[in-house]
């Protein structure tokens, strides 16, 4: 059998994740599933009970508050209990051990603007075992959620500022965290002691995963720092981050050989799963890459929509007409790719001139990439400057990693991304 087809039908799952077992490591992308059920989301509807209209003034209110969902026997599953349930589509936690305890905050009225987050303290199924925390984050769903993804400011925060000022992390990630801990830290210190937490760990798909590392890095800032809730944790609890698809959220302003010992506490301990040609996390910094997203992959995207959209207009006519649609519709498709040739230029052009691309360039991991190539039969470890030179490709290189019908570019990516964490996680039974 060759290696492309044992890949295929053979789940791979990384190992040498310090801390980080299989069982762990399928729990983590359980609950970044878990995050994303649709059955948990808020619902909205007409404030005075009638439909709805056209007017974007019309007033809403919220009816369902998310983060709970009724099940087939009629009873509402609520707070942390909906990660030791199986629903339709998401599996419970259950083959790894049992949420006890924790916060989850799916936002109310706000959950178009902030993802989902659960602080959750889980006892394995070995009981002689110490409980555990994850702190987990949902990834991008709402419209708030992609503006929030392109809103990478590089930012200096309180939270690590008496550490060092030359880190820098992505702007929106950074808001992301303050709202979360300005909320629920006080209390996920409490549960820590509560239950004698011994080891913590964060983790995210997409932008959950970048909010994740954002937040180890804060509360490593936290944890010395006089007066944080987090101080009484110092040397208490080993913090880890295992993330899936995250994008890039530091910014390093020191000289290689002055790493400061922060940054290096979070290299040590964070781990981002990266599966295939997956965009996200060659977002922002990986310019070679993101060159021939925007020259390749764009403009196939943009087409392929008006073809299909051409398709669907033709599909509503008659036999004699569709002739004559069909042959509107090809001169419409050719007028709008030849005007298309010249766009991922302009686009490049605008985002060197108007400084953005420099903006993107100095971002980077933390830590360690956990990487799977297309087709290979195992994750490898890549760290440091290794990152760049093994995800930033372009030309035939990129032709390679997204595959060779290039037709099906977009769906590869799309694939790649979601499979980081859903090749690893629990199956519903």
């Amino acid at each position: 059998m060759s290696a492309a087809k044992k890949a295929k039908i053979t789940t791979v799952f990384p190992d040498k994740i310090d801390g980080v077992d299989k069982p762990l490591l399928q729990t983590l992308a359980t609950v970044c599933q878990k995050l994303y059920d649709e059955e948990l989301y808020t619902s909205f509807k007409p404030k005075d009970g009638g439909e709805s209209n056209e007017k974007l003034d019309q007033p809403y209110e919220l009816i369902k508050k998310g983060g709970e969902y009724t099940d087939d026997a009629g009873e509402v599953i609520s707070g942390v209990s909906i990660f030791n349930k199986d629903t339709k589509t998401t599996a419970s936690i259950a083959e790894y051990g049992k949420v006890i305890d924790g916060i989850t905050d799916f936002h109310g009225e706000f959950q178009a603007a902030f993802p989902p987050f659960a602080a959750l303290i889980v006892q394995p199924k070995d009981e002689t075992a110490a409980p555990i925390l994850i702190l987990a984050w949902r990834g991008s769903v709402t419209v708030f959620d992609w503006i929030n993804d392109a809103a990478g400011s590089p930012t200096l925060s309180t939270r690590w500022s008496d550490k060092t000022k030359d880190i820098r992390a992505h702007g929106a990630f950074v808001n992301l965290v303050e709202n979360t801990f300005s909320l629920h830290e006080r209390e996920i210190v409490d549960l820590v002691e509560k239950h004698k937490v011994e080891r913590a760990f964060f983790t995210g798909h997409s932008l959950g995963g970048g909010v994740a590392n954002v937040a180890n890095l804060v509360v490593r800032g936290q944890l010395q720092k006089g007066g944080s809730p987090w101080a009484k944790l110092e040397g208490k609890v080993t913090w880890s981050a295992c993330t899936f698809a995250a994008p890039q959220t530091i910014v390093r302003l020191y000289e290689p050989e002055k790493i400061p010992p922060l940054m290096a506490d979070l290299d040590a301990s964070s781990y981002n799963v990266v599966y295939g040609c997956d965009a996200v996390p060659r977002i922002p910094g990986m310019l070679k890459y993101m060159g021939d997203i925007v020259e390749k992959v764009v403009p196939k995207v943009i087409m392929g929509t008006l073809e299909k959209k051409a398709d669907e207009y033709v599909d509503t006519f008659g036999f004699i007409s569709k002739l004559a649609a069909g042959a509107a519709a090809d001169r419409v498709i050719d007028a709008v790719e030849e005007k298309l040739e010249g766009v991922p230029t302009a686009a490049v052009a605008y985002l060197k001139n108007k400084g953005i691309a420099e903006i993107m360039r100095p971002f980077t991991h933390q830590g360690t990439v956990v990487y799977l190539a297309p087709e290979a039969l195992e994750y490898v470890q890549v760290k440091g400057a290794k990152i760049k030179e093994t995800l930033d490709v372009n030309g035939k290189a990129f032709d390679k990693l997204l595959g060779k019908e290039s037709d099906k570019w977009a769906s590869s990516l799309g694939y790649a991304h979601s499979a980081g964490y859903k090749t690893l996680k629990f199956n519903v039974k």
